[in-house]
């Protein structure tokens, strides 16, 4: 699980959804001011639970690796990850194992599974344009990638693709490695028998009553306008999603900066994130 300033309440509770279904708890915890862990020792199974205090933001692709690299190294088979503001349910982890070993028994490369991932605050489905995946049977949907909070991945397939991509530091991370794990023979899938709440973006915009506009923080822009060239350049990311995105950052680069507040801020990042994508500078946004 990793955090970045969390709600601390809001925190807690995911913390007691989740302790009890995993062997092990790994926090990891990148915020520049480290957060206090006092309310952790009100929890059951505390012991359970190791929290990494990275003390500076590194991106998500880095705390996650540091997570996966303390899993790896205690000899786990699968590791889930989760963002600070999911809620995980019950059936949660016992439902991903039981997915993962069934589709094994199958014969199949399995890199990661998911649940299905819905709007928290809404309680809609994200309903994706493209990739909606295809049905394997009533269970499970075979799909190019998944986000990566609520993803169960396979310890042994991390051997054969490689750990997260920290230079794209946040956005595209979770969806780089699923295309990288395909290109290694892997699949990808969500199980039909578990859900999970969670929030894409700060929140979302309905726009002509069919087409949900998420919306982020302005820096976000940055990375998800440099990441995507980045993705471009590369042979196994999807030419359909390689077309989608054009298509979708060339809309956004007029929207966000002329419909949605913090228009200057975003216009900005966006512009930053272009050049930067242009002359492939990686890690975390700086001002230089």
């Amino acid at each position: 699980m990793v955090c970045f300033y969390p709600n601390l309440e809001e925190l807690s509770q995911n913390v007691k959804s989740i302790v009890g279904q995993v062997d092990k708890l790994i926090i990891v915890d990148n915020s520049e001011q480290p957060v206090t862990n006092n309310f952790l020792t009100e929890e059951e199974q505390v012991s359970n639970i190791q929290w990494v205090s990275l003390k500076e933001n590194r991106g998500i692709g880095a705390a996650h690796n540091v997570g996966i690299k303390l899993a790896i190294e205690q000899s786990f088979d699968g590791i889930l990850l989760l963002d600070q503001d999911s809620n995980p349910p019950e059936n949660l982890v016992s439902t991903l194992v039981e997915g993962v070993q069934f589709l094994k028994d199958q014969g199949i490369k399995v890199a990661c599974i998911g649940p299905d991932i819905f709007n928290k605050n809404t309680n809609e489905n994200y309903k994706p344009l493209v990739n909606k995946g295809i049905e394997l049977n009533e269970d499970f949907v075979e799909k190019d990638v998944l986000i990566s909070s609520g993803k169960l991945i396979v310890a042994e397939a991390v051997k054969d693709v490689g750990m997260m991509d920290e230079s794209l530091f946040i956005d595209l991370v979770d969806f780089e490695w699923c295309w990288r794990a395909r290109k290694f023979g892997y699949r990808v899938f969500s199980s039909k028998r578990a859900r999970m709440g969670h929030m894409v973006g700060q929140k979302n915009v309905k726009i002509l009553n069919m087409y949900n506009l998420l919306i982020p923080s302005p820096i976000r822009h940055y990375y998800q306008f440099r990441n995507t060239l980045f993705l471009l350049k590369r042979d196994y990311v999807p030419t359909y999603w390689k077309c989608k995105a054009v298509v979708e950052r060339g809309i956004e680069f007029f929207l966000y900066p002329i419909f949605i507040s913090q228009r200057i801020s975003r216009f900005r990042y966006i512009i930053s994130g272009v050049r930067d994508g242009l002359f492939n500078k990686k890690g975390k946004f700086t001002n230089g």
